[in-house]
């Protein structure tokens, strides 16, 4: 008896053993499937972040120039028909050098002509619809002007550094700058319209520094 005793534990105790190297077999298998994609996974980020676009300064600027362009062509919209021609005209040549500067002809100038132009749509359907709207302003104390005189200034300087340039596409607004100024100045009863048209000033002078 105590040798059958000891021929059945020995039998259990081999097939224990046989049972725990199974589960370990499994365990490591599974083990080394969970490191292999571990590994798969890593070389596929690693490739994924090696092939990435790198954003350059000409994205920022086309993304500026887009915005500037979104954002003027909502305000224009709001306008009455018939009215802002000349502001439609602007938009529409900042879309041209927009397109351009998609396109990259000239790299990073018609980029920043794009910028100055649109951005002086924008400035300039914003004082336009501020002033057809005059009901609805509020009525009250605008904060210390002298920064905008300074401001104006600091504009009015630039364009006298431009001045005698030749241009080409550009030379028409040249006057325009200078009387988008002149009105900024005549504002001063209004400091919300002054700053969109010192602002769009700042703009075309921004252009026109480019060699628009």
């Amino acid at each position: 008896m105590p040798d059958r005793d000891k021929a059945i534990a020995k039998v259990e105790k081999k097939g224990a053993l046989k049972k725990h190297a199974k589960k370990a077999a499994k365990h490591a298998l599974k083990k080394n499937v969970a490191k292999k994609h571990a590994k798969k996974a890593t070389k596929h980020v690693g490739k994924k972040s090696t092939g990435a676009k790198t954003t350059t300064a000409s994205d920022h600027g086309l993304m500026t120039a887009f915005h500037h362009m979104q954002r003027a062509s909502v305000v224009i919209s709001l306008m009455e028909k018939g009215t802002g021609e000349d502001l439609r005209d602007l938009l529409e040549r900042g879309v041209k050098l927009y397109r351009k500067a998609s396109e990259d002809e000239g790299g990073n100038r018609f980029v920043l002509r794009a910028i100055g132009v649109l951005r002086a749509a924008e400035h300039l359907s914003l004082a336009g619809l501020y002033a057809a709207r005059e009901k609805y302003q509020r009525k009250v104390a605008s904060p210390a002007p002298e920064w905008l005189e300074k401001f104006i200034a600091e504009t009015d300087h630039r364009l006298e550094l431009i001045e005698g340039v030749e241009r080409g596409k550009g030379t028409d607004l040249f006057p325009v700058t200078v009387e988008l100024l002149r009105q900024a100045e005549d504002a001063d009863h209004d400091a919300h319209l002054a700053f969109e048209l010192a602002m769009a000033a700042d703009a075309l002078c921004f252009a026109l520094e480019n060699g628009l």
